[in-house]
């Protein structure tokens, strides 16, 4: 599959092919040329990955609640959203604690 035609090619279908490629560079002995070539071809199947993924989470994004709740969308524009590799890359998640206060009249042990 050449990188040109990766442009028209689907996700589910950029992921099986993925899924091959390593299922190959695990197996037998392959030729070193061919493992990179493999290797080429996947990083740019998970290029169009990432920006498959991007794209839908910005159409996702759209779609917003108004102030009494109700879902509200608005126009998105497919060509704004191409996204450069830099761009595709998940951003770290962030995690907040929760604080628990203790109750202060309990005489209960809370380990969590």
């Amino acid at each position: 599959m050449s990188t040109a035609s990766h442009t028209e090619t689907s996700f589910e279908q950029a992921m099986d092919r993925l899924e091959e490629i390593v299922v190959s560079m695990e197996g037998d002995r392959m030729p070193l040329d061919e493992m990179v070539t493999s290797y080429e071809e996947g990083m740019s199947l998970l290029k169009v990955c990432r920006q498959r993924i991007e794209v839908a989470r910005r159409r996702i994004d759209a779609i917003t609640a108004d102030a009494e709740g109700k879902p509200t969308v608005t126009a998105f524009d497919p060509a704004s959203a191409e996204v450069s590799e830099e761009k595709a890359k998940p951003a770290a998640p962030t995690r907040k604690k929760k604080v628990v206060e203790p109750e202060a009249d309990s005489d209960d042990i809370r380990l969590f």
